[in-house]
């Protein structure tokens, strides 16, 4: 899902859980990669930017979850974040990036409240561009993944966080050739869905939710989520706890 928003945006903030990866094959020599992925752009180019997000790794020994950001302001530079686990932990997590000070043009990078980071200089402190989704490296019609929802806002120019209206957001689903007699490495597809909330004429979006069912040849995957997925109550806590951290980092509203 893309965000382009016509007003700056100062921040972002993501609440995500860890999902549940399924197989259908051993895996592969090598390895095979899930990136659930933030990336938000600091020029309008779309040239500059950084990135975060959860890697879930699939190989001999098992899958891992590791959380990461990335810095693309000079070149590309990949953080680890935390403690790699073995399995989905049933918990919310959170991503959030806001200017190391009032136009500031580096970043600081927060996982779960924590900061984690700052980025390099960026082009400016604003943007007008996002894009959050899910990538898969390797193992196409083998791989599974349970539903998920991206919870994302962007901070305004009153630093406060704010949902995209329905109108600013445009998505993109891959759709490989699951057509009978096809090679099962291409064959794969993500289910997607947006969910709204209304607002003040506008609906806006509440979360960005995507399956990937496990899909051979000639047969039908399972149908799109058509939910947000879990912990709207627990969303909106960490979402009041993201403002209150902003409020004392930036001073509140301009």
């Amino acid at each position: 899902m893309c965000g382009d928003q016509s007003e700056y945006m100062y921040g972002v903030f993501v609440t995500f859980a860890f999902p549940t990866p399924t197989y259908s094959a051993p895996a592969p020599f090598g390895s095979a990669d899930f990136y659930n992925e933030t990336e938000f752009f600091t020029d309008d180019a779309m040239t500059k930017s950084f990135a975060f997000g959860l890697d879930m790794r699939y190989s001999s020994t098992g899958t891992v979850f590791q959380p990461y950001w990335v810095d693309y302001s000079n070149d590309y530079v990949y953080h680890n974040v935390g403690t790699a686990l073995s399995a989905p932990d049933g918990r919310l997590h959170t991503f959030m990036a806001i200017p190391s000070c009032d136009n500031c043009s580096t970043w600081d990078v927060f996982y779960d409240f924590a900061k984690v980071g700052t980025t390099g200089g960026q082009p400016g402190p604003s943007s007008h561009h996002l894009m959050t989704g899910w990538l898969l490296s390797g193992m196409s019609g083998q791989m599974g993944l349970s539903a998920t929802s991206n919870r994302v806002m962007y901070l305004n120019g009153n630093y406060q966080f704010q949902r995209f209206g329905r109108s600013a957001v445009t998505s993109r689903a891959p759709a490989g050739n699951c057509s009978p007699g096809a090679n099962p490495k291409y064959c794969f597809r993500f289910d997607t869905a947006i969910t709204t909330s209304p607002g003040t004429g506008e609906n806006f979006v509440v979360s960005w939710d995507v399956t990937k069912p496990m899909v051979s040849p000639g047969l039908v995957a399972h149908p799109a989520p058509t939910s947000g997925g879990a912990g709207l109550d627990d969303t909106a806590s960490l979402e009041q706890r993201a403002q209150r951290l902003v409020d004392a980092h930036l001073g509140g509203k301009r």
